[in-house]
């Protein structure tokens, strides 16, 4: 019990001690030599900023010296999370890009209002093509990466410009999609015909909670706060896209598979 004590005491020197540098291959060596395992150098990792050498013969030597693969690959991952912009999702240890997926379509629902006498809203459905998602996560609680670009503000373009423009995870919303037969769709605007009121964006009833974690230099952890569903999601931008003069046509679709029908 004593022994644990005093390796809680020492790792919160070395962390306190290491807020104000760069975690570094002897970092790493340091924190094994202390007795460290590797889960806890991992979340050290996750949580700093780095500068590794993560070149052949750095890695032979940290081999050498008995850091565990699963170390090495999160140095690896680390030093290459903020090479672009983007969102991105940890599978087996790798960060995979999300390419985001653009509407094919859009068409808006006005039975249930006319049912209703303008009582129930018409709904904007906007549609992307395929019933799945090409982005495939095998685990329920899944752990995201954004980048947003914190230094170039210049030459935004359709395919980044929301990690131009937004500042945090919170501009955008994490949301189930409805899946059809060949495509998913998802609500994006109502309006009440006997209130003469609209709504643009997804409904807060809608949206799914996660939790952000600020790694620094415009990157950031998010992390759903429940265990979501086998089905179709995706992170939808809700910032004040009119204002920077775009529109929003696009989404960063995933599939959460059913570990238990593999």
């Amino acid at each position: 019990m004593r022994k644990v004590f005093t390796l809680t005491i020492i790792f919160f020197i070395i962390s306190s001690s290491y807020a104000q540098q760069q975690l570094t291959n002897n970092s790493i060596l340091e924190l094994m030599d202390l007795g460290f395992g590797k889960e806890v150098i991992l979340s050290k990792i996750n949580a700093s900023e780095v500068a590794f050498d993560t070149s052949i013969a750095a890695l032979k030597k940290l081999k050498e010296k008995g850091v565990p693969s699963e170390v090495l690959a999160a140095m690896i991952d680390s030093d290459n999370e903020t090479a672009e912009v983007g969102v991105f999702f940890k599978e087996d240890g790798k960060l995979i890009k999300i390419l985001p997926s653009i509407f094919s379509g859009n068409r808006t629902s006005t039975l249930g209002s006319s049912l209703s006498l303008g009582i129930a809203p018409a709904k904007k459905k906007s549609y992307v093509n395929n019933s799945v998602s090409d982005n495939h996560i095998h685990q329920n609680k899944p752990e995201f990466i954004f980048q947003f670009d914190a230094e170039d503000q210049n030459d935004l373009n359709q395919v980044n410009w929301w990690f131009k423009t937004a500042s945090s995870p919170n501009e955008f919303v994490l949301t189930q999609l409805k899946q059809k037969k060949n495509r998913r769709e998802l609500v994006v605007a109502k309006a009440r015909e006997i209130t003469g009121t609209s709504q643009t964006g997804i409904d807060d009833k809608d949206t799914i909670d996660f939790e952000i974690e600020d790694l620094g230099k415009g990157r950031y952890k998010v992390t759903p706060k429940y265990a979501l569903e086998p089905g179709e999601y995706c992170f939808f931008y809700q910032g004040n896209m009119l204002a920077k003069g775009y529109t929003n046509t696009s989404i960063f679709d995933f599939s959460v598979i059913n570990l238990f029908r593999q």
